[in-house]
């Protein structure tokens, strides 16, 4: 063990030891200071920006020739834009078309009501009330067989709670009473 150290003594006495590097040409040096809204926004074309960067490279300690690719020409035709024949865009509307309903709770369904522990006899009674005057919605404006849904309130928006009354009409209130009559004369007394 101790021979070694004296081996690496001696050699590192002697001046044995690895060469020193070739010097690096020193590159430009780098500019620390943010550069100002006059080179930042700079316009210039390509020619320009070309012949800037030349100059640049000619003003270094050893100036050195810069070159850049050749361009290269991709056609010789002219350009010729794309003629598409008309498209047609089909638009979805935000509102929906359906049948008509008849048998609905509109605030309790859409528009989120919760009346407690009542909300459930509510619903029968309005369900029993609209199959006993169903005759009568389905004589009303007996031409329209389909509700849309524009101009209502979306689900779940804030919408006071609303009691819609009936509508008058005519040929509902005939259907309505040939319902009776022919439930009558069916079981009769």
């Amino acid at each position: 063990m101790f021979v070694v150290c004296l081996v690496a003594l001696f050699f590192a006495s002697t001046g044995f030891s690895q060469a020193p590097l070739p010097q690096e040409p020193q590159a430009q040096p780098i500019q620390l200071e943010p550069p100002g809204p006059d080179r930042l926004f700079r316009l210039e074309s390509e020619a320009a920006w070309r012949e800037r960067m030349r100059q640049e490279w000619r003003q270094r300690p050893k100036p050195e020739r810069i070159t850049f690719p050749e361009e290269v020409k991709l056609t010789d035709k002219p350009f010729q834009p794309r003629m598409f024949a008309p498209m047609v865009e089909v638009v979805e509307p935000y509102y929906v078309c359906y049948g008509r309903l008849y048998y609905r709770q509109k605030n309790l369904e859409r528009y989120g009501w919760d009346l407690g522990f009542i909300t459930p006899v509510v619903s029968v009674a309005k369900f029993y009330w609209d199959v006993a005057t169903f005759p009568y919605h389905f004589g009303t404006e007996p031409w329209r067989r389909y509700e849309c849904s524009a101009g209502e309130c979306l689900p779940g928006d804030p919408v006071p709670f609303m009691v819609e009354p009936p509508k008058l009409s005519v040929t509902g209130a005939l259907l309505e009473a040939g319902a009776f009559v022919a439930i009558f004369a069916v079981f009769p007394g």
